[in-house]
């Protein structure tokens, strides 16, 4: 079983999937509980996204610190068949690095715990691993801004201590969240 029918038959309707967007090239619409949305335009094929902040709640099971930030989550975790895993947080308002630093880490954390399970209960071994980890953070949505959209980063954004910044988009072009310089 590959890694996306294996997402399918976890997720099921949960699983977010790419829709016929623009000049018929896939976009996906990662919507944050039905107050501000960001569409990620160009695609690749076979991509899909999770919603790691619906995750249960681990405040009922762990003693949570806002120091620590063990019981954080950032919103999205999209995958790509070109081995992609893109941990997104998205905002109204810019927050404090620290803060996005530990829902990313904590997204990090959803998603092993999803690959423990494939492992022991689906004897699948693969699943979810070699994939290139992209962490973004995306502020300020659907705030009215003058200027265009700008991304802000010192470098790769493979971990989450070296985040992209996002400011202000509508939409977004899906190899921008992968950024290399």
């Amino acid at each position: 079983m590959d890694d996306f029918e294996l997402l399918q038959q976890l997720f099921g309707d949960k699983l977010i999937q790419a829709e016929e967007g623009g000049y018929g090239r896939p976009q996906l619409i990662l919507q944050e509980e039905d107050c501000y949305s960001i569409c990620i335009r160009n695609v690749p094929e076979n991509v899909v996204a999770i919603k790691t902040d619906s995750f249960p709640d681990l405040r009922h099971f762990f003693h949570c610190s806002s120091n620590v930030g063990q019981c954080k989550r950032a919103d999205f975790v999209v995958i790509s068949n070109d081995k992609k895993l893109i941990f997104i947080e998205l905002s109204t308002t810019k927050k404090q690095t620290k803060e996005v630093e530990q829902q990313l880490q904590g997204a990090q954390c959803v998603i092993e715990y999803c690959r423990s399970i494939g492992e022991k209960f689906y004897q699948c071994d693969s699943f979810l691993k070699d994939y290139n980890p992209y962490f973004v953070s995306i502020y300020n949505i659907g705030v009215d801004k003058k200027t265009s959209t700008s991304i802000l980063n010192e470098g790769n954004n493979n971990s989450p201590n070296n985040f992209l910044k996002i400011n202000a988009p509508n939409n977004i072009q899906f190899k921008q969240l992968c950024h290399k310089r």
